[in-house]
């Protein structure tokens, strides 16, 4: 979970306090909480970056917006007095508490030198920027009226760890379509102690949660079908699971539920892989998942399958097109773009875990599978 500090904290208060919506961003000008109050703006991540320089400064800015009834605010994140990030706040001038004159330009510098007289404890000198072109920073403004009361709901959406649970939830899929039900469970599991996982799809508690086993039951289904399971009984049965969740989920169930879901299809996934495979490709996948961080040379898997080597990896060959060498290889670079994601290990050890020769070996054969480094596609 992204961790909520004392200053965002204060910065939260202030624009529930006074009704204005911000984002925070990072030195880099990445995206890291956004917060909604009364107005909706979408903003253009690359025209954040491309006005960088704009908003470096360790005092607040006021920018005036040319085509909307709109200022914004530029507050400074500071860490021992050095700047590492800034808020964008968006005050809107249809607010009743301002007026259309002059004084909001010295309504929103009183503001700002308030929030930065809580945030570091000291005065500020706010500057005023006129008429700078920052309008095509502002997308989708026209949305305003669309998603107004969407976003009435004054969430908090920590925008980092949703790419988090974007990767993670690829890594669900991924598993479930290749039917390997150990990696699908613990991502499930991982998946459903995110609070934010869950989404905004509903004000009510107990719709919230159905919705989301809608969405639920219409991905997994989908990843089952990548995995072999046919359309037609796919979408049957998540009909019928739907229907079910109408009648039986409620707020202390849904993650038993969902769970359910998830192993239901992997199992329909590894049902239809054991009757579309040839019955040796499918023992060879369900021994290298369950073996992954064992050595696993061509000799020991045709051993464990009681099967001659050059036969075992000419079958595999015929179903996958990959040698059994390369189909061995293959899943354990699945198993290292888990990790790289989601464990802190440094790439070394998981060079060993995977028993690779050494860190070389193991970057050149994930950079031949993938087209990319480990270092690389873990940043």
């Amino acid at each position: 979970m992204v961790q909520i500090n004392p200053q965002l904290s204060l910065m939260q208060q202030f624009s529930q306090l006074l009704n204005f919506s911000f984002c925070e961003f990072t030195s880099s000008g990445q995206l890291i909480t956004q917060v909604q109050r009364d107005m909706a703006v979408t903003l253009h991540p690359t025209q954040v970056v491309q006005r960088l320089p704009l908003f470096k400064s360790a005092q607040p800015q006021l920018f005036t917006v040319t085509h909307w009834q709109l200022l914004i605010l530029c507050m400074p994140k500071l860490t021992e007095h050095h700047w590492n990030g800034f808020w964008l706040c968006f005050i809107s001038l249809d607010a009743p508490s301002i007026s259309h004159t002059a004084i909001d330009k010295d309504y929103v510098r009183k503001l700002a030198t308030t929030i930065y007289l809580a945030l570091y404890h000291k005065a500020a000198t706010p500057k005023i920027h006129l008429t700078p072109k920052l309008d095509k920073l502002i997308a989708d403004y026209s949305l305003r009226d669309l998603l107004l009361e969407e976003l009435k709901t004054n969430e908090v959406t920590h925008y980092q760890e949703m790419n988090s649970i974007y990767e993670r939830e690829k890594l669900l899929l991924a598993a479930i379509t290749a039917g390997n039900l150990n990696r699908a469970t613990s991502l499930g599991d991982q998946l459903l102690a995110i609070p934010e996982y869950i989404g905004m799809l509903s004000n009510d508690p107990l719709r919230r949660i159905k919705e989301f086993i809608i969405v639920t039951v219409v991905i997994v289904s989908r990843a089952a079908n990548a995995g072999g399971v046919p359309a037609g009984e796919s979408y049957f049965k998540g009909d019928k699971l739907i229907r079910k969740a109408e009648k039986s989920v409620d707020l202390k169930n849904y993650k038993d539920f969902t769970r359910q879901i998830i192993a239901y299809y992997t199992h329909l996934v590894q049902r239809y892989q054991r009757q579309q495979l040839p019955t040796t490709v499918y023992q060879v996948e369900q021994y290298l998942q369950q073996h992954i961080y064992q050595p696993l040379s061509v000799e020991q898997v045709a051993a464990a399958l009681n099967c001659a080597p050059a036969t075992l990896s000419h079958t595999i060959k015929q179903a996958t097109g990959l040698s059994l060498k390369q189909f061995i290889l293959q899943r354990k670079v699945v198993e290292g773009r888990y990790l790289l994601k989601f464990s802190n290990r440094p790439i070394q050890e998981i060079a060993t875990m995977l028993n690779f020769a050494d860190p070389s070996h193991f970057t050149r054969v994930f950079r031949h599978y993938t087209g990319t480094t480990p270092s690389k596609f873990r940043h």
